[in-house]
């Protein structure tokens, strides 16, 4: 069962509404944090990246509103929704001029924020599944392709593929063609220490033999015919960054030793020179075939496969993943509507049902190709199946909804979350301040193994207050 991961920070230098939003806001499973307020709110921001800010808009120390210029500076793609009372309804519609994305009037509804904040997630449905791949898109300026779903399959791969990113340890991406190899390579090298680093890519298959192993260690002024100047190879240039060897199992064999000896050593030997260069890169592999296969028809080096394969990665097929299927398709479409400003439109009934039934032989990379050849086609009002194949006649009966066709939510929409012990899930049930406050204060306590520090910040108090309710809670019987 799917849960909601999302990170909010709260930001309030009221303790009483603090307490209220974050009653509203564990309604909806969020992770709720708090700072009393803005220079805390600025760094709970950089420590904790959190998915959206709600801010107060007057407070003690500065304004919501300089909270929010200072985030768009920092994370313009953050979303802040702004708290303000009636008298300063004018200065949330600044506020929203300025780049926030919504206000919420007090006094508040739980249910009003709850859909509020919802909504404004909802508008961020198609960045990346986790908050850390949101935090590496936002370092990066959002230029490489994100990955789009939210399957369980693929939720795994992504946390397994983060443990592993500022390790030394070969990756080898394993999957069919058109799954996303690549965009994983790059998302381990964005949530690496080596992102500021330089990304190298070379695609193995892609060069005749000859030229391939110059591209991959350089050579010499002279090493051979044509050799007119010295140049450096994919892993001196890949340097203090991440190389990607794309289909890997193409590399002939003289070179898989020499490759072999780069990834032991750590240094290379450019074509045509005497004393070797030393690298320091972090090499990623793909490839689409069994190398375990060709092993044993002895096409690929057992040792080097062995040096290849410490941490394996096995990409799904779309097929395996049919749930992100519509996620996938409204993702692109959007995508090539705005890239060749066109007008937003929606997928027939019939296309919304094949799309579920197709096979998706040629995956990720098919349908994104179906759709911008749609987009560019379509002189409807609607996206019918002759805009995506030619040779695809409609069934009379696809006119019907496809039920399964659902485009989630939020990022890591699902089924409903589990309840939280001790905060209700039922608008009829109130709870007392007093009790959210002390439900508040165990949670944080729990989350951060009872580091009174970090659960003072996390609750936007400071410690001394923290440990003074902690003594009044004994004293109550509350807690031993």
């Amino acid at each position: 069962m799917a849960t909601l991961n999302n990170k909010i920070l709260i930001v309030d230098d009221d303790q009483d509404v603090r307490i209220g939003l974050f009653e509203a806001l564990s309604l909806g499973q969020f992770q709720v944090m708090a700072a009393e307020n803005v220079t805390m709110a600025l760094e709970m921001v950089a420590d904790e990246q959190p998915d959206l800010v709600l801010t107060d808009l007057k407070m003690a120390d500065g304004s919501g509103l300089d909270l929010l210029k200072k985030l768009k500076v920092q994370i313009p793609d953050l979303p802040v929704i702004l708290v303000t009372g009636h008298a300063s309804v004018d200065t949330a519609v600044e506020a929203m001029r300025l780049g926030a994305e919504d206000y919420i009037l007090k006094p508040f509804q739980q249910q009003a924020v709850l859909e509020t904040v919802r909504m404004v997630l909802r508008r961020q449905r198609l960045t990346p599944v986790t908050s850390a791949l949101t935090a590496a898109r936002r370092q990066k300026g959002g230029a490489d392709k994100p990955i789009v779903g939210n399957s369980e399959n693929l939720r795994k791969i992504m946390i397994k593929a983060k443990s592993v990113a500022s390790s030394k340890a070969t990756v080898l991406i394993l999957g069919a063609s058109g799954t996303g190899k690549e965009v994983f390579a790059r998302y381990i090298h964005n949530e690496s220490d080596r992102r500021h680093g330089p990304f190298v890519a070379l695609n193995c298959a892609a060069l005749p033999e000859g030229l391939l192993e110059s591209e991959l260690f350089g050579h010499e002024k002279g090493a051979f015919t044509g050799a007119v100047t010295a140049k450096k190879g994919k892993f001196e240039l890949a340097n203090n960054g991440t190389l990607l060897l794309d289909e890997i199992g193409e590399l002939p064999l003289h070179l898989q030793a020499k490759l072999l000896r780069v990834l032991q050593e750590e240094e290379v030997d450019r074509v045509g020179g005497n004393l070797p260069v030393k690298v320091d890169v972090h090499v990623v592999a793909t490839t689409n075939r069994d190398l375990a296969a060709m092993v044993r028809e002895k096409t690929f080096r057992q040792d080097l496969f062995y040096r290849l394969n410490v941490i394996p990665l096995h990409l799904p097929s779309l097929a395996q993943r049919p749930g992100d299927i519509p996620l996938l398709a409204q993702f692109f479409l959007e995508k090539y509507t705005s890239q060749y400003k066109k007008d937003l439109k929606r997928f027939s009934e019939p296309v919304r049902r094949y799309f579920l039934d197709y096979e998706w032989p040629g995956n990720v990379r098919e349908m994104e190709n179906l759709v911008e050849r749609a987009v560019l086609l379509n002189q409807g009002r609607e996206y019918v199946l002759e805009d995506l194949w030619d040779d695809v006649v409609p069934d009379p009966g696809a006119d019907a909804p496809a039920p399964q066709w659902q485009v989630p939510e939020s990022p890591l929409a699902g089924d409903e979350p589990p309840a939280t012990p001790g905060v209700p899930h039922d608008d009829s049930a109130i709870v007392p301040l007093k009790d959210v406050e002390r439900q508040m204060i165990l949670h944080a306590l729990q989350k951060t193994d009872n580091n009174r520090t970090h659960a003072a910040k996390m609750l936007g108090i400071s410690v001394r207050t923290l440990r003074n309710k902690l003594h009044e809670y004994r004293t109550m019987g509350i807690l031993a």
